[in-house]
């Protein structure tokens, strides 16, 4: 059997996916003292009567990965139409992605990057198309056979394996440093009383990708280099992997069960250490996405279903050793992308009156700023 993409059942989404409606939305740019409902971007009604409000230009703006020197998004079209797929550098610089096809990080379909390197093809007789956005360098990288691909992490290709019933049975860790000439196929097995979940990618970077399990009590944290895979205790509440988010920093890693208020952090160097319990902020009936910088837990608001295009809930910060929570945007979309070196991208309003990409980083001090991109 030759490797390829495995069609597997599908899942309700985990967040809305890409809404291909452009809006012009008024809010008010300022600090968001509250996170009740209430708080929600104005009207444009409200924000006309309010004399001196800055007003920002609503576009839906979709937020699918970040790596070192740039990030991916899909921006909609002045007609409402959805937009190409777009790596933006850092620098400014962009490259559009005609062969590009993805999902949004929760929805069926995701397979995971968060480095420079992105999948820029479908897996086609087995063969994976990879390119180094940050080099231009493009590889195919041809499956072993009988694996189907989870994720891409720089020099990292993990894959999943199945039995003769199409359950989960293990993962492969596809490496090589000769430019694929040379595949390294590190198998890595399930942890005890557990195998892989159908779709098993949370997050990853070029270290170390977090792996959804059967059962929602534990995630695995696997090592990239070594394919060794350490768990991370949930502490879930329900025992459904898909309400599962979690996120990693070059310090941290942080898990989230979705419809609680408190994620669990860990060290990254230390998976099975102790745990720091941290707030997460409930805004409305909005489902809270989180993300990582420093030593701050990131939470932006994914609009509960049936609420009409425009921007979400704040872009909140709250310090994991406890104290007041920050608002970095006062409105913002519903995804965060974790910048492997440390911070991360979301989408907000700019001092500017545009609607766009933010990064995230942490200053000096040791607090959170917003950088317009």
């Amino acid at each position: 059997m030759s490797g390829r993409q495995l069609p597997v059942p599908r899942r309700t989404a985990l967040s809305r996916g890409t809404v291909t409606a452009v809006a012009a939305f008024a809010l008010a740019v300022g600090s968001v003292t509250a996170l009740a409902p209430e708080a929600r971007a104005a009207s444009p009604a409200t924000a006309a009567a309010a004399g001196g409000v800055e007003v920002v230009q609503y576009v839906q703006d979709s937020l699918y990965a970040a790596g070192d020197t740039g990030y991916l998004h899909r921006r909609a079209a002045t007609d409402g139409s959805p937009g190409p797929y777009v790596w933006r550098g850092y620098d400014g610089s962009e490259q559009t992605l005609d062969t590009l096809t993805g999902a949004l990080p929760g929805e069926y379909g995701y397979y995971g990057a968060g480095t420079d390197v992105l999948r820029v093809s479908a897996a086609t007789s087995g063969v994976v198309q990879l390119r180094d956005l940050a080099t231009g360098v493009t590889s195919d990288v041809t499956l072993p056979d009988g694996q189907y691909l989870v994720g891409v992490f720089g020099s990292a290709v993990i894959t999943q394996e199945y039995n003769e019933v199409w359950q989960p049975a293990r993962l492969h860790v596809l490496r090589t440093t000769d430019g694929w000439t040379t595949v390294t196929d590190i198998p890595v097995e399930a942890p005890e009383s557990q195998f892989f979940h159908t779709q098993p990618l949370l997050a990853g970077d070029h270290r170390t990708a977090l792996i959804r399990l059967r059962h929602a009590n534990d995630i695995g944290v696997l090592d990239l280099a070594t394919g060794s895979l350490t768990t991370l205790a949930t502490h879930a509440r329900v025992d459904e992997p898909l309400h599962l988010q979690a996120a990693l920093s070059p310090t941290h890693l942080a898990v989230y069960e979705e419809g609680t208020s408190e994620a669990r952090v860990v060290q990254r160097d230390d998976a099975a250490g102790a745990q720091t319990v941290v707030p997460v902020p409930r805004y409305g009936t909005d489902t809270p996405f989180v993300g990582l910088a420093g030593e701050w837990l990131l939470t932006a608001y994914r609009p509960a279903p049936g609420t009409s295009t425009g921007p979400g809930g704040p872009l909140v910060a709250t310090p994991l050793q406890g104290g007041n929570t920050r608002t970095l945007l006062p409105s913002a979309g519903p995804q965060i992308a974790q910048v492997p070196g440390g911070g991360a991208v979301a989408v907000g309003p700019s001092p500017d009156g545009s609607w766009g990409a933010q990064r995230i980083v942490v200053s000096a001090s040791g607090k959170p700023t917003v950088q317009p991109l």
